[in-house]
């Protein structure tokens, strides 16, 4: 008995992933409720450096980054649950007495959860919280009163995510929305360690292995599939000559997967692998090389004290 509606974004994602080798689904549909829930738990894990990092660069240099951007509006792209941008708008009060949050993600349960704790953490910002899907529903986002300056903002690592042609387009596409004035906050996981990288993504209590089979339950409400998720490994692995982290789902048995909002049935075989996400690693150069093709400059690199991470400040180039 299939309940849910299909989702007909996620239902087009399917129809290419699948026909690709190897198979791929977008990491954006790792989130529902239940993935947000998972992936805010795997951001307190003690493996997963990343949350802590980020967060300590902007209790360190947050004031010193809104003095360089003068914003008064936030418009934050994959916001998810908005863990660290409390300290960002802080600052933004701080330094305006005002400001206003605009949050979009394609969680509804992540908007919803972040707008209030928002709103407890920094009184007086106004959130304006819009769900939707980054590579579809950016033109929303820019939708702002002319009077606003605005830094756009790309936190965590999901830059890393897009690979070497989808992040520069992402980049151009929010450049070509920028306004004389505006500005680009991007996070950037650093190349490091291929232990500590591997331990980030293939936790020991195996937080990170359910968040990466949740997708399959999605899929399954989404695509009105049946995916046993019993019948599925969680993998990750980096990569060195690509500088990424590839994460993986891998059928432990042949099996026939029926997808009836496709009006397919697939089949896989024992050990055959769907990429769920990629997690791309950065230095300095690279970072720099990734905003110019995605037509902006580099302004200000703020690093974490072990150059394990690094928020980059960017503008349009024009």
């Amino acid at each position: 008995m299939y309940t849910a509606r299909p989702l007909p974004a996620l239902v087009h994602d399917l129809r290419r992933g699948f026909a690709a080798r190897p198979r791929t689904v977008p990491s954006k549909w790792f989130y529902d409720e239940a993935g947000s829930a998972l992936f805010d738990a795997i951001c307190e894990l003690p493996e997963y450096y990343l949350t802590r990092a980020e967060r300590a660069i902007l209790e360190r240099h947050a004031d010193d980054i809104v003095a360089s951007a003068a914003p008064d509006e936030l418009l934050e792209i994959g916001s998810g649950m908005a863990r660290k941008t409390g300290v960002l708008l802080g600052a933004i009060t701080r330094r305006t007495g005002h400001a206003r949050y605009v949050p979009l993600d394609i969680s509804a349960a992540a908007l919803e959860g972040s707008a209030r704790s928002i709103r407890a953490v920094v009184p007086g910002v106004a959130v304006d919280p819009l769900i939707g899907d980054f590579e579809r529903d950016l033109p929303k986002l820019a939708l702002s009163p002319l009077s606003r300056r605005r830094m756009w903002a790309l936190l965590g690592s999901t830059i890393g995510n897009l690979d070497e042609r989808a992040a520069p387009q992402l980049l151009a596409s929010i450049a070509a929305r920028m306004r004389p004035g505006d500005t680009f906050l991007v996070g950037m996981d650093l190349v490091k360690d291929v232990t500590v990288l591997q331990r980030a993504y293939d936790d020991a209590a195996g937080v990170t292995a359910r968040f990466n089979k949740n997708m399959l339950a999605v899929i399954n409400r989404g695509a009105q599939a049946d995916f046993d998720l019993d019948a599925w490994t969680h993998r990750a692995r980096y990569d060195a000559a690509r500088a990424r982290i590839e994460m993986h789902l891998e059928s432990d048995r042949p099996q026939r997967v029926r997808l009836r909002a496709l009006g397919a049935t697939v089949a896989f075989e024992r050990g055959e692998r769907i990429l769920t996400e990629i997690s791309r690693k950065f230095t300095h150069e690279t970072a720099a090389s990734t905003l110019r093709d995605g037509g902006m400059r580099l302004v200000s690199w703020f690093p974490a004290a072990d150059d394990g991470f690094a928020l980059a400040l960017a503008e349009a180039a024009r």
